[in-house]
């Protein structure tokens, strides 16, 4: 774990959020194996307007998607950090929502490296761990930010 990089700042990338991944997305996290299983605003742009959408909405965890589909996606951050993806653990994740995103939207996502800390006993084979605190930014084409994702993981 390379500590020296705290306070690092990813490239930013950009990603347009395309209707079959909101919709795969969706059907994932409701562990349906048919996209006509899922709720209809997630596939199907006339019922998510009859609902009060203006288009095909992102589902409220889909802003952890760009954590994987953007840049070298986990691989990139491993490699930068000098973690062993071997002993990685998800902690948590904290979602702000500023704003929906929706199919066709354009999104860009700035993350860094907020903290990386030690917590356990150290010095002790096995008995203590490193934390790296993630934060991330997420605007739309229009340049208005549409959330935050702080993400905690954990190498042992």
């Amino acid at each position: 774990m390379d500590t020296s990089k705290a306070g690092f700042e990813f490239p930013a990338y950009t990603i347009a959020v395309e209707k079959a991944k909101i919709a795969e997305f969706a059907a994932a996290v409701s562990l349906k194996d048919n996209l006509s299983e899922i709720a209809p605003i997630y596939c199907d742009e006339e019922a998510a307007k009859k609902d009060g959408y203006r288009g095909i909405p992102a589902p409220p965890t889909f802003m952890t998607s760009f954590f994987f589909w953007t840049g070298g996606g986990l691989a990139e951050i491993v490699q930068t950090l000098g973690m062993d993806i071997g002993k990685l653990l998800h902690s948590e994740e904290e979602y702000e929502y500023l704003g929906q995103i929706y199919a066709g939207d354009v999104i860009t996502r700035k993350m860094k490296v907020a903290e990386i800390y030690q917590r356990g006993k150290k010095g002790r084979p096995g008995m203590s761990a490193y934390v790296v605190v993630l934060e991330t930014q997420l605007s739309n084409q229009r340049g208005e930010m549409v959330g935050k994702v702080r993400s905690l993981m954990i190498e042992r």
